[in-house]
């Protein structure tokens, strides 16, 4: 069984770092358009440079959205806070701040929560669907891009976070 997980753990290394000659396209970098969070207080993505940067674009309307709070949760807990930030990115239209914040509390979300009602943001990274979840190396540039989230996808990510922290130079995965 450990020589299988061995195995596992050096084809996802393999793959993910194939990748790392790839180019990006400058839209695909951190931004720094001023936005708030659910605390009314103001971020920019750039703040956050120098780590790993994971997005969740979520609703809570969304039913699948807040399926995947809790694989989030895990994943987050499973890293270090020095080399990694994940961030909620809310979508809501139109939804009472007051209603977000239940929701957030309901859900036990650990990491801050940034409102994007008008999908400035969204539309910058062409998430044109919820949930989506978007990763930035140390250098800000984004590395992967995933539609939907479930618990099977946790040891996937768990592995791929290992080698976001030691690939600097690793562009969008496809």
């Amino acid at each position: 069984m450990r020589l299988f997980l061995v195995f596992i753990y050096l084809f996802v290394i393999s793959f993910t770092l194939s990748f790392c000659d790839s180019k990006v396209n400058p839209k695909t970098n951190l931004i720094s358009l001023p936005m708030k969070t659910i605390d009314g207080n103001t971020v920019r993505l750039t703040d956050f440079k120098n780590k790993v940067v994971v997005l969740d674009f979520w609703a809570t309307w969304c039913e699948p959205c807040v399926k995947a709070v809790p694989v989030l949760n895990q994943w987050k807990a499973s890293l270090s806070a020095d080399e990694f930030v994940f961030l909620g990115i809310n979508t809501d239209e139109g939804t009472e701040l007051a209603k977000i914040k239940e929701d957030l509390k309901i859900l036990k979300m650990n990491y801050p929560t940034i409102l994007d009602p008008d999908w400035k943001l969204s539309e910058n990274y062409d998430v044109d669907g919820i949930p989506t979840l978007l990763v930035f190396n140390r250098k800000g540039e984004l590395v992967y891009r995933q539609s939907g989230l479930i618990a099977s996808d946790l040891p996937g990510l768990l592995l791929r976070s290992k080698v976001w922290m030691l690939c600097d130079d690793c562009a969008m995965q496809k």
